[in-house]
């Protein structure tokens, strides 16, 4: 999905230098002519001997020097630090991530990584994954549904990932992790107020002890209106409980409750500044999500992990369509989807020199839509499916000597009415010194078509087929300091069978094939006593439509950002942010046909100070947009400008 045709007339030297450009430029702003950790640490942290667990791209829980994918984190340090209210914004300091907006906090905003769609990107809180394969967007995954605050630690793995999650793995993972405890217990207050009738407010409440964890959070927000049309409230609860009776044996359950209302102008409609009527989207859903997990050391080197999960959506949208012209006739949906996942995974070996991860799974996907096609009268577009998947997988690892580390996954995934498909990967790492690591990874991915594109009774088609991608990442990272780590990643994707709407055949296709290829690079320093850190990054993205007279939307060639720590004294600390994204593809419907344009470059900063008024407060002072730069997230619609914020935190712990 979002194909338009157009003649592509941008060359491949014109494309890398517009990667040297900002290369050059972001040097210039940070003085710094390296890149950073190839598993990237995370943007605020001071140099630490804890080693780093991650959760995601593997089945067992590993440390980042034992997993030669290309990885980064944000965790809660620099969550804090950067203080954003939406993970939009957070997810564009990470390299590879292109976010794709349509207005403000009202509109959509769904994460692309290394070039592939939008759906292509499988998002998980919690492990669980959240997209929803009914939605008009064939699956991707709004992120305003996610309350930043709620976040403990965001991993973000880059290549295909379907040997490890099967279907929708397609790019990448990205797993949100929700807050967990520490030792002992804390009780959280927060508040926050701002421009344009923002408002926030949340609790928590999380606790551990020698046998038993708790984890509890309530928040609501209210993101007033920064753009005309566009505003969204919505309120969470999460609760977390783990329990570990003896040193063999630990059970885990989690449950989670998201609602909200959403408005703004019609996708595609020209937004605020070119929609020839003022009548606005309307959405409301609620999204549940649920697990249950028993962990059982059987032996020293044999552990077994059962977990099943629910995930439950619901939405209803109305939309008046795009007047005055019937292309986009007023439509709506009440659609309702629920997946049950249930796995059974085995660890066998020593992890850490020679280990094995094999399993198998089941998954039930049941979908169902109410809509209306408003054509003068009301045409039903009602839609029912469901598709079971079972599978099997092996994952290996081992550790030859201290240097090579080598990783290989098969999975096969079999599913109803789509036969048997298998995913692969091999990963290798190899450390060429103390200060340097090679790495490099191949994987495959697939995706089913969405329960939208096959049912949906005037677009639908039963007979497409799995998009599938093969892709292949490499890179090196030198630690050149204790103050300094650089690192750099190539990354070529090959993706087959992508589903496309066909406006002449007025159904949904596969097409042909598309290559995307690049480079994501990062840069972190901090000062000998800590008090100032620096990061940069930049990725660029080169996408090849293989029909010639293609070329994919919302996503720019080039982005980057800086980010800036500078703690004053141990009360005042501030921060600065700059992002920048260079020119890309939008369309739009304004004009009673599709018309394709080319949006230009944007930058922002945004800037915080925080002040810890005592050992329990701390008030937080944010501007976002710092010097109100004009800019367009999609054809008609203007980004936020100058943003004003204030914030309070109250804690305890015990």
């Amino acid at each position: 999905m979002g194909i338009e045709n157009i003649m592509n007339n941008k060359k491949t030297t014109t494309q890398l230098k517009s990667f040297i450009h900002l290369s050059l430029k972001t040097f210039s702003l940070t003085s710094l002519s390296s890149i950073l950790l190839l598993n990237t640490a995370p943007l605020f942290a001071q140099q630490s001997a804890v080693e780093q667990v991650i959760v995601t791209g593997t089945y067992n829980p590993l440390a980042l020097e034992q997993m030669s994918s290309s990885v980064s984190v944000v965790d809660r340090a620099m969550l804090t630090q950067l203080n954003k209210t939406n993970l939009a914004d957070v997810l564009q300091s990470v390299p590879g991530v292109l976010v794709e907006r349509q207005g403000g906090p009202g509109g959509l905003a769904v994460a692309s990584i290394r070039g592939g769609e939008s759906n292509y990107t499988l998002v998980m809180v919690d492990g669980i994954a959240m997209n929803d394969p009914g939605n008009s967007r064939g699956g991707a995954f709004d992120l305003g549904s996610i309350n930043v605050e709620s976040i403990e630690r965001i991993e973000v793995v880059r290549g295909p990932q379907s040997a490890i999650y099967g279907a929708d793995a397609v790019s990448g993972v990205i797993n949100i992790i929700t807050l967990r405890p520490q030792q002992g217990h804390q009780q959280n207050l927060s508040g926050s107020i701002g421009d344009k009738g923002f408002q926030q407010a949340g609790f928590s409440a999380l606790g551990a002890a020698d046998k038993t964890e708790y984890s509890l959070q309530a928040r609501v927000r209210d993101t007033g209106e920064p753009v005309e049309g566009s505003r969204a409230e919505d309120r969470e609860i999460n609760l977390r409980l783990g329990w570990r009776p003896t040193e063999s044996h630990s059970f885990t359950a989690t449950a989670r409750y998201f609602d909200g209302e959403r408005s703004n102008y019609p996708e595609q409609s020209g937004g605020p500044e070119f929609a020839t009527s003022s009548a606005l989207d309307y959405t409301e859903f609620t999204d549940k999500s649920a697990a249950l997990g028993w962990q059982y050391q059987i032996a020293e080197q044999w552990k077994s992990h059962v977990q099943a999960t629910l995930y439950q959506r619901e939405e209803s949208f109305d939309s008046p369509g795009i007047a005055p012209y019937m292309a986009i006739p007023p439509n709506g949906a009440d659609t309702d989807f629920e997946r049950q996942q249930i796995s059974w995974i085995n660890t066998l070996g020593q992890p850490g020199k020679l280990w094995a991860n094999i399993g198998l799974e089941n998954r039930k996907e049941d979908g169902d839509s109410r809509g209306y096609l408003d054509i003068g009268f009301l045409m039903p577009t009602d839609f029912t499916l469901e598709r079971s998947t079972d599978s099997a997988f092996v994952d290996i690892n081992a550790q030859l000597n201290e240097k090579l580390l080598v990783q290989g996954s098969v999975r096969n995934d079999d599913t109803d009415g789509f036969g048997s498909e298998t995913s692969n990967r091999l990963g290798v790492r190899y450390q060429l010194s103390d200060a340097v690591a090679l790495r490099a990874n191949n994987g495959e991915g697939y995706k089913l078509p969405s329960f939208f594109a096959l049912g949906h009774p005037l677009v639908g088609n039963p007979d497409l087929v799995a998009e599938t991608v093969e892709g292949w990442d490499a890179g090196v990272a030198w630690q050149v300091s204790d103050q300094l780590n650089t690192s750099i990643d190539y990354f070529a994707n090959d993706f087959r069978n992508p589903i496309d709407f066909d406006s002449e055949l007025f159904t949904n296709v596969n097409r042909a094939q598309i290559k995307t290829s690049g480079v994501e690079w990062q840069a972190q320093w901090n000062s000998l006593d800590s008090r100032l850190g620096l990061n940069a990054n930049a990725t660029y993205t080169d996408i090849d439509v293989k029909d010639n007279v293609s070329v994919l939307t919302g996503r720019p060639q080039w982005s980057g950002g800086v980010a800036v720590r500078w703690q004053f004294n141990d009360k005042l600390s501030t921060s600065l942010d700059y992002q920048q994204a260079g020119e890309q593809f939008a369309t739009s419907q304004h004009t009673g046909e599709a018309t394709l344009h080319e949006l230009d470059d944007y930058q922002r900063f945004d800037a915080n100070l925080f002040w810890v008024v005592s050992d329990s407060l701390e008030m937080t002072m944010s501007v976002e947009n710092l010097f109100d730069n004009s800019a367009t997230t999609a054809v008609g619609f203007p980004a936020p400008g100058l943003l004003w914020r204030v914030g309070l935190q109250w804690q305890t712990a015990q």
